[in-house]
């Protein structure tokens, strides 16, 4: 992704457009409608009004979203995946956003695998977020151009990385998928469609060129489709620190790869969100009854650093609203 000289910017707290011509200004006030009526469908179809909003009101121009007086957000007019933001005050991934806005004064680094454009890199190292040290790493080249620019428009504040997040460094892997937001090292995981190459490295040697192996917290983010044990293979080092880790399980996984790896393999233990409450999980079929719809991918929490746990129980003790237990969730999978 490149930027015209002339962004159309929309304010995400008004959605108010500026710099749009007709057809542009149309097209957006389509997709933002589109977006609010889709949201508790969990925005199945929106990928369809973008694309058509695309073909009939056709723009090469980028929208700029300003998400805070010192963050914007810079995505393709027209993107199938985050033009979904153009509802004003739309929350992405708010499961996210909250655990990341409670640690808001601990000190940690940010490691932001499977970036894309590098929205929580963007939120993560603003003054909202409380300024977190950063590095975005994307595998896709041209998704890498538009982290680059999201970077740049936010003051160079995170570092960024084209590389493919794995168990070993420097090997050259093929990359996969036609969507940007699912591009992928894992053939099996999107068809045979090739999408150039990109080289390999280990958390650990990510960790080290960021200058975070002194760092005495981290917080993981890991959205790698469909690589993450890979990814949690070459990080020996780094899981050895207080790390508290954001992934993704995905909908359609009916086993729990992932979740299962980590309480086995990582002696973690792992945590939800679901209606604006935090809780532990403490028996993995009761994902089951949290991952209802197959076409998504769910967001869950997990670490065994003491440190991660004591802020995770203060934050599940603090709230107004208490999480669902095992018993709720094993009745609610029947």
């Amino acid at each position: 992704m490149t930027v015209a000289a002339n962004p159309i910017s929309v304010d995400w707290h008004t959605g108010t457009a500026t710099h749009a011509g007709p057809l542009e200004a149309a097209g957006l006030r389509i997709m933002r409608l589109a977006a609010s009526l889709l949201a508790p469908l969990d925005s199945f179809g929106f990928s369809y009004v973008a694309s058509l909003v695309g073909k009939i009101f056709p723009s090469d121009r980028s929208v700029r979203l300003q998400i805070d007086a010192d963050s914007s957000f810079t995505f393709p007019y027209g993107d199938r995946y985050w033009s979904r933001m153009l509802q004003p005050g739309s929350r992405y991934e708010e499961e996210i956003e909250d655990l990341l806005i409670a640690l808001k004064s601990v000190d940690y680094a940010f490691v932001d695998c499977g970036a894309n454009y590098g929205f929580w890199s963007v939120k993560v190292t603003s003054e909202r977020f409380g300024q977190h040290p950063a590095v975005a790493i994307e595998l896709d080249p041209d998704t890498f151009a538009g982290l680059q620019v999201n970077a740049g428009e936010n003051g160079n504040r995170f570092d960024c990385l084209n590389r493919a997040v794995f168990d070993k460094d420097g090997e050259h892997l093929d990359i996969f998928g036609d969507k940007h937001e699912a591009r992928t090292v894992a053939a099996s995981d999107a068809g045979t469609a090739r999408h150039g190459s990109v080289l390999s490295s280990t958390l650990d040697r990510i960790v080290a060129d960021a200058g975070f192996q002194t760092h005495g917290k981290v917080v993981l983010k890991l959205d790698v489709e469909g690589v993450e044990i890979k990814a949690l293979q070459g990080a020996a080092q780094l899981l050895e620190k207080d790390v508290l880790l954001i992934y993704e399980d995905h909908g359609s996984d009916r086993d729990h790869e992932i979740s299962r790896y980590l309480t086995a393999n990582e002696t973690m233990r792992v945590f939800g969100y679901l209606k604006g409450s935090f809780f532990e999980i403490e028996d993995l079929a009761d994902l089951t009854s949290l991952k209802t719809n197959r076409r998504k991918g769910y967001d869950f929490f997990a670490t065994r650093s003491q440190f991660w746990l004591d802020q995770l129980a203060g934050l599940i003790a603090g709230q107004s609203v208490s999480g669902p237990n095992s018993a709720e969730l094993r009745r609610k999978r029947g």
